[in-house]
């Protein structure tokens, strides 16, 4: 490295929005089915990928959340952001989708997050979850009101 290079910033850490670990969803692109390993209002973290998408491509996308014992569904146009068919991963972002299927994406989104900070109380975790710049990030896509 230079004299004057700037180090790499990690590019998950220029989300503006945390991203839950998953146990329970599923991503649908184009017909085909990924176990979620993240997710946020504004993307996802996929595992099972193989091929077929590289960065930059954009696709139909439904991801499904098991929810209060109820799975629930969200439609949108996805881009993809990472396509690592060596490490099997595939990251992406919603770059359209219904103001309905907002609304409820943010709905499932605070209570699913308010169900993980309850389960993860005390470790390091919490300090990456702050939920000033999440309540900022949902009013500034018209989420949530002051």
């Amino acid at each position: 490295m230079g004299l004057f290079s700037k180090k790499k910033k990690d590019p998950r850490e220029r989300r503006r929005v945390y991203r839950i670990p998953e146990k329970n969803a599923m991503l649908v692109l184009n017909d085909v089915s990924y176990p979620v390993t993240d997710w946020s209002i504004d993307g996802f973290g996929a595992q099972g990928f193989r091929g077929g998408y590289d960065a930059g491509d954009t696709a139909r996308a439904r991801l499904i959340i098991v929810h209060r014992g109820k799975p629930v569904g969200f439609d949108a146009k996805a881009k993809i952001v990472r396509a690592d068919p060596e490490n099997r991963f595939l990251a992406g972002q919603f770059v359209s989708m219904s103001s309905s299927a907002r609304q409820e994406i943010a709905k499932v989104y605070r209570e699913r997050l308010a169900m993980y900070q309850a389960e993860v109380s005390g470790t390091d975790d919490m300090d990456r979850i702050d939920a000033e710049a999440i309540s900022r990030a949902l009013r500034s896509r018209g989420l949530e009101s002051r």
